[in-house]
């Protein structure tokens, strides 16, 4: 008798335990897509007015793109704010979904695809507005002067200038001499005020646009912006896409992009942070 009741408890217990392996896998497999189509977005507060934050919220042309588009796509996104070179390799193992304001290049290609162009780009120089009539009008003439002056020039580890001066970079041991990286904007206009560094590489929209903004100018007011921008550099910004994404997923947010193209929505966001219309 006591065996008989013994085994009605393990049986119970048997039934109870399989209910509840059944309901976890079936909670499991329900929870899974909405965790799946959660994309990670990487965006960077330096990078105004593509991406900044503003009242403790994200603000941005790139900003105002990423919504658009994920909400025709149908598609959930997070941002986060990680380091840049860093933030590359996790797109190659789909940690990182998507970053705005890429320059495409060969080797990025390899690994992401590409949304856009968003806008147009070209890498200047800024520097202290002492120094803002100095004759820099190439590379060769750039690292002459950083040599003639002791000082370095200010460069974002892993940034892609142009398919010519990353080609120097790898190629031209003088070049690399006179570059010093610097991560940190604010580390950057500090070293640049100081008086430790030549100048930075810097996009130089974005450069313009802070030194007119309210929020911004104070920063730059002995700086300048310098005539000489890096040979080739002038080229779209896109939105790198990673090759991890699945291709349905990728069609979506390509398919939501052209549609803002064909009813003008993407050419009046354009205006309203470029001050144009797009011509490409």
């Amino acid at each position: 008798m006591f065996w008989l009741i013994q085994n009605i408890k393990m049986n119970r217990i048997s039934r109870i335990l399989r209910c509840t392996v059944q309901a976890s896998i079936v909670i499991f497999l329900f929870s899974k897509p909405i965790f799946a189509e959660t994309f990670t977005i990487r965006v960077s507060k330096d990078d105004f007015p593509a991406t900044y934050i503003k009242n403790e919220n994200w603000q941005g042309m790139d900003i105002v793109l990423i919504k658009e588009i994920f909400l025709r796509a149908n598609l959930h996104y997070r941002i986060v704010e990680r380091p840049f070179k860093r933030s590359l390799v996790q797109t190659q193992n789909g940690k990182v979904d998507l970053i705005p304001n890429l320059v495409k290049n060969e080797e990025r290609s390899a690994y992401l695809d590409w949304l856009g162009p968003t806008r147009i780009t070209c890498i200047g120089l800024v520097i202290h507005k002492n120094d803002k009539n100095i004759s820099i009008k190439n590379v060769e003439e750039l690292i002459k002067v950083a040599q003639q002056k002791k000082k370095k020039i200010g460069h974002l580890n892993g940034a892609s200038y142009s398919v010519f001066f990353d080609n120097r970079l790898k190629n031209d041991p003088a070049l690399t001499e006179v570059l010093y990286i610097v991560n940190d904007n604010v580390l950057k206009l500090q070293m640049l005020n100081a008086g430790r560094i030549l100048g930075y590489f810097s996009d130089a929209f974005e450069t313009q646009q802070r030194m007119l903004d309210d929020d911004f100018s104070n920063q730059y007011e002995d700086l300048a912006l310098h005539a000489y921008q890096i040979e080739e550099s002038c080229t779209g910004a896109y939105f790198g896409v990673s090759k991890k994404l699945s291709k349905q997923h990728h069609l979506k947010l390509m398919a939501a992009f052209q549609s803002m193209r064909d009813d003008g929505t993407f050419a009046k966001i354009h205006l309203d942070w470029i001050g144009s219309k797009p011509e490409f």
